[in-house]
């Protein structure tokens, strides 16, 4: 092993050959770390779901706090309650359930819910009275539970912050973890969504929505032609603009979403609206919202 002499002393210029693959094995197993459990098992993703509980716990509260200073926090028992029996209807549905799911009201106008990772969903108001039915809703609130079953906030976290922000949120010092946590939030508060998806997973969370959705005893199609009617809307109306910009809905996703749900047995008197549905998305039309 040749040295080099310094002021400093001798510093090792050339690494032995095993210190070489010792360093290139160690970089592979960072580079290729895996699910090793849950639906994405064998994705790429540097969080355990033990891991991804507590960065989802700690983020919700973090969620919460911007909320807040926004005065964006729904206090209405009524809506938040109906928001999660309808969610954990839902979830009981799910292929599996890894995370205890939590699901919030978001006083906004904007349409638009987001999911965050370990199982917090959070609904915006605007979406609630927008919806034609309990059905649509429903859609909505699916496709995020998707997002959170096929754990597509840590695997971004992991592909786009994988050295940085998720290893310092894991192991870094609390208050580093804490500031990191909490700029995290307001980007997820003011964009209205976790992480820009990519296609393969907005596609995912749609099958995974759409299923969840047939089995919870709904019309899976409420699915297709709410994301249709805001698509069609968006033209004039520009609280649809943050939905569209996490939800993006080319023809081709919808075309496949279609094409999944043909293949499911059709289903006698399925779900369309519930009279708990139309009390609050009457409670919802009513909301003054400061412009």
């Amino acid at each position: 092993m040749e040295r080099i002499k310094s002021d400093g002393g001798e510093v090792v210029k050339n690494l032995t050959p095993f210190f070489i693959i010792l360093a290139l094995a160690i970089l592979a197993l960072t580079v290729t770390a895996c699910a090793t459990s849950g639906y994405n098992k064998g994705q790429f993703n540097l969080i355990s779901i033990e891991q991804e509980r507590t960065l989802g716990d700690q983020l919700n509260t973090e969620v919460d706090a911007e909320l807040a200073a926004q005065g964006m926090t729904l206090n209405n028992a009524e809506v938040n309650n109906y928001l999660n029996r309808l969610g954990q209807k839902l979830v009981g549905n799910a292929p599996e359930v890894d995370f205890e799911y939590t699901f919030t009201g978001v006083k906004t106008d904007e349409v638009n819910a987001f999911a965050i990772p370990g199982g917090h969903v959070f609904v915006n108001t605007g979406l609630i009275a927008e919806a034609e039915n309990e059905a649509e809703l429903a859609g909505v609130m699916a496709h995020e539970i998707g997002h959170v079953v096929a754990r597509h906030g840590s695997e971004r976290l992991s592909t786009i912050q994988a050295a940085s922000l998720v290893g310092n949120i894991i192991v870094g010092g609390q208050q580093q973890s804490n500031q990191m946590l909490a700029n995290l939030a307001v980007q997820i508060v003011t964009s209205g969504g976790m992480l820009a998806y990519s296609r393969h997973d907005e596609s995912e969370a749609d099958q995974i929505g759409a299923k969840i959705l047939y089995d919870a005893g709904y019309d899976p199609w409420a699915m297709v032609t709410f994301f249709k009617k805001l698509h069609d809307k968006t033209g004039d109306m520009t609280k649809f603009d943050v939905f569209l910009s996490t939800h993006p809905d080319p023809a081709d996703r919808r075309n496949a979403t279609r094409s999944y749900i043909k293949t499911l047995p059709p289903r006698e008197n399925p779900i369309s609206d519930t009279p708990e549905f139309r009390k609050v998305r009457a409670i919802c039309q009513k909301i003054q919202y400061n412009q």
